[in-house]
């Protein structure tokens, strides 16, 4: 049985390329067991041989990448991505998770040009609208990371994961970022018949996790926190508390682009009372 795993809980399975052969399948089975188990080292070591096994089988990159995340080679893991998007370039929940590693990285508008690509493929992948709104803020694009943010939660049908990423956006002064380069669950995906073709998948509990914020200059720190934590109080509807912190943030915003957000975000709120 083919199998793959994702770096975010709330993510659903990925197709392979080709149909898998009996050596790579039992590579997978024990990778993924390592992985379940914490032997992250040995599951690295099983995923291997599946890629050497079969080279031209997305899954076996996609669960490599996913297992080099979980061990901190972030880099190595967009390298794993990279070639299985090469082999499937169709399959938006691999965009999904480079976007997350690429985040991990702090490559944030690189990581906003795959959840981008990722909601295109898939105009109702929820947790790709609202990791782009986590980028977008990420890198001081607080109208647009507002505006993601809200259409992920608009579009979430579950309940549970609705809540969470409510709760998420709460976050005080951190920007709210689904992943950062830390792998939450195993999906388990039935082979498919011929290659290619999308797989449903069972996902387990999803998890949410938050990066602090890279480092910057103290007022652009201070600003982006008060940003942030306004876009934290609209999603939670505390509307003039969210317009006395982005208020505040433009007062002492010092970069000219994020300035402009700011105000645009500000005007659209101004307008919505």
């Amino acid at each position: 049985m083919r199998k793959t795993l994702s770096t975010v809980a709330l993510a659903v399975g990925i197709a392979g390329a080709a149909a898998a052969c009996t050596t790579t399948s039992g590579s997978l089975d024990r990778g993924i067991t390592y992985y379940r188990d914490g032997q992250y080292l040995f599951a690295a070591d099983e995923f291997n041989d599946a890629v050497r096994d079969n080279p031209r089988w997305a899954a076996a990159y996609v669960n490599r990448g996913v297992t080099r995340m979980r061990l901190g080679a972030v880099n190595r893991a967009i390298e794993d991505y990279n070639t299985a998007l090469a082999l499937t370039p169709d399959d938006p929940e691999i965009y999904f998770d480079r976007g997350n590693a690429l985040v991990a990285a702090g490559q944030y508008l690189p990581a906003v040009g795959d959840y981008s690509r990722a909601v295109e493929l898939s105009p109702t992948f929820s947790r790709a609208w609202f990791n782009r709104g986590s980028a977008q803020a990420m890198a001081g694009r607080y109208d647009l990371a507002m505006a993601d943010w809200q259409h992920a939660i608009d579009i979430e049908g579950d309940p549970w994961a609705r809540g969470a990423m409510i709760r998420t956006a709460r976050l005080d002064g951190r920007p709210p970022v689904a992943v950062v380069g830390v792998p939450t669950t195993a999906t388990t995906v039935a082979p498919p018949p011929s290659p290619g073709l999308a797989s449903a998948s069972v996902p387990l509990p999803p998890t949410i996790a938050a990066a602090p914020a890279p480092a910057a200059s103290p007022g652009a720190i201070d600003a982006r926190s008060l940003a942030i934590r306004g876009l934290s109080r609209e999603i939670d509807g505390d509307h003039v508390g969210a317009l006395n912190d982005l208020r505040a943030a433009l007062a002492i915003e010092p970069d000219p682009e994020r300035h402009r957000s700011l105000e645009l975000l500000l005007r659209k709120l101004e307008a919505n009372p």
